[in-house]
This record gives structure tokens, sequence and C-alpha cells, in this order.
């Protein structure tokens, strides 16, 4: 399935960042360039990543994590360069 229209990024080759070792939706995106485009995916990309990484033992939740502001400034940046 198409998740980024901009870059032609699939959800298998999302998958296959995170099956990388990406963690976050920046590494992804320096992984397949999904979300450098108008960012629209980003969100389905934020899905993909926290259905895997809610099935490792020692992950939480997004919801409150710290590191949402950091990714914000760290996504518009990409999306300006």
């Amino acid at each position: 399935m198409w998740v980024c229209h901009c870059k032609g990024v699939t959800d298998g080759q999302i998958r296959s960042a995170i099956d990388a070792g990406a963690r976050t939706p920046v590494e992804i995106s320096a992984h397949c360039r999904a979300g450098t485009g108008c960012g629209g995916c980003l969100p389905e990309v934020c899905r993909l990543l926290d259905d895997h990484l809610t099935g490792l033992a020692y992950y939480g939740a997004c919801g409150d994590c710290p590191l949402l502001d950091e990714l914000a400034e760290e996504t518009a940046a990409l999306l300006s360069a």
C-alpha cells in the first residue's frame, strides 16, 4: 500500500526501515524519505511505527512521549530542506 505519495514509499518500505532499526519518524524518513514531502503521510508513518513498538516488551506508549516536541521540530526542518 502506498503511504507516501510524494516520495513513492510503501508500507513495506517503512516496515523495512523499522526492521532495520528506525525508531522515530525522523529515522524512518532518513531511511526511505517517507514524510519528507508534504508531511501528509506522517500520521500513517507514526501508526506503523507505533504498531511495531507496542509489540516490544519495554515500550509504553507514544501519547506522553517527551520527544514529540523534538520530533515536530526535526520534521519541520526536514520539510523545509
